[in-house]
């Protein structure tokens, strides 16, 4: 797949990676690669893949969403094996909640990393204390609060 993609689609998507709202003809204007061009490289990139779906980036804290953290988690397979439970459920449960980003499985000393925006240190704490910790197979969490946002 690298082969089908040269200079000008690497230029497109860093674009589009920086802005998705752009207009082609203003990614035209950018790259100085004709309009037609430019539709027909990114109707590429699309049906290759490569671009898999544009989003918004919203400021979380302009709706309320002062913290952001990382929840660390080590699982118990043991634990999710007697309740006849995978990895796959365990992160599937931690997915419904509306204030969880992301929920990665990882290696390492931990089993699940989670980014979460919430609005404030008592949400925080609910959600640990009162929610994650009571999930079968949740051995131990550990917290870490973002400091500083790229």
């Amino acid at each position: 797949m690298k082969d089908l993609i040269d200079e000008k689609d690497k230029k497109i998507l860093e674009i589009l990676e920086e802005n998705s709202n752009l207009s082609t003809h203003k990614i035209s204007k950018k790259t100085l690669i004709p309009v037609t061009t430019v539709n027909n490289r990114i109707k590429k990139l699309k049906e290759l893949g490569v671009i898999k779906k544009y989003t918004v980036d919203i400021d979380k804290k302009k709706l309320g969403f002062n913290l952001s953290t990382y929840i660390f988690v080590t699982v118990s397979l043991n634990e999710l094996k007697k309740e006849d439970m995978k990895m796959k459920d365990l992160i599937g449960m931690i997915k419904k909640n509306p204030l969880i980003e992301s929920v990665e499985n990882v290696t390492g000393d931990v089993d699940i990393v989670i980014k979460m925006c919430i609005p404030d240190i008592d949400k925080l704490n609910d959600y640990v204390v009162n929610t994650l910790s009571y999930y079968k197979g949740v051995e131990k969490t550990r917290t870490a609060l973002i400091l500083q946002h790229k």
